[in-house]
């Protein structure tokens, strides 16, 4: 067993490293000999084991270059008055996939997750007319 003043932490750091150094490991005996919760060690164990470069990538319907493109065109239609609806934006992805020659279009749900990664002061709501004066009436 380990010593009492050491935390569990360390003690699991420990448990983890025995872990990896073993082929097939049996986390139970290592969880007891280190005196730690056998599922945190376990989940530990098997974390470490994989690899950030083996997880699998996030699948993005456009590169970058595309969503840049389409930012930019957002923020000229803005400059217009005229902020363009998520059904306007979602044509536009799927006429950029298609000059690509992805035959897949995006999701509906694609355009409200990528209206929430555009920066703040790019705000798509209606935007607020102005009226003429009363004068020019």
């Amino acid at each position: 067993m380990s010593k009492p003043d050491e935390t569990t932490e360390s003690r699991l750091i420990k448990a983890c490293e025995a872990a990896k150094r073993e082929e097939k490991p049996n986390i139970s005996k290592i969880a007891r000999e280190y005196g730690v919760c056998r599922r945190t060690l376990c989940d530990r164990a098997k974390k470490s084991a994989i690899k950030k470069s083996s997880k699998k990538l996030t699948k993005r319907a456009l590169n970058d270059a595309q969503e840049e493109a389409l930012t930019r065109w957002i923020v000229k239609m803005n400059n217009w008055g005229m902020p363009p609806p998520p059904k306007l934006i979602e044509e536009w992805a799927n006429a950029s996939l298609a000059s690509i020659g992805k035959p897949k279009p995006v999701s509906k749900m694609w355009v409200y997750r990528f209206i929430n990664r555009l920066p703040s002061e790019l705000q798509l709501g209606p935007m607020k007319q102005c009226t003429k004066e009363s004068k020019r009436i």
